[in-house]
């Protein structure tokens, strides 16, 4: 991965903050504006996925270029 520039990491903040602003008003049915413009019918798929899209340079930047691991505990069970 490349490394992430300071600004692409406040840029990728920003729009963190702008998509979990829009999730949470789409979640109360609700519209919500983005860049000026008004928008009432994303789908939660797309806004999750953008909130994705800039969780992942947020971790590469302050994780150093290191992805966040996605490791759990697995416990057996009998059957």
């Amino acid at each position: 991965m490349r490394k992430i520039t300071l600004e692409a990491y406040e840029d990728a903040k920003r729009k963190y903050q702008m998509w979990s602003e829009a999730e949470d008003a789409r979640s109360a049915g609700a519209s919500y504006n983005i860049s000026g413009r008004g928008v009432t019918y994303s789908s939660m798929e797309e806004i999750q996925m953008m909130k994705r899209r800039y969780r992942r340079i947020i971790d590469a930047y302050e994780n150093g270029g290191k992805r966040r691991s996605r490791t759990s505990s697995l416990y057996p069970v009998d059957s």
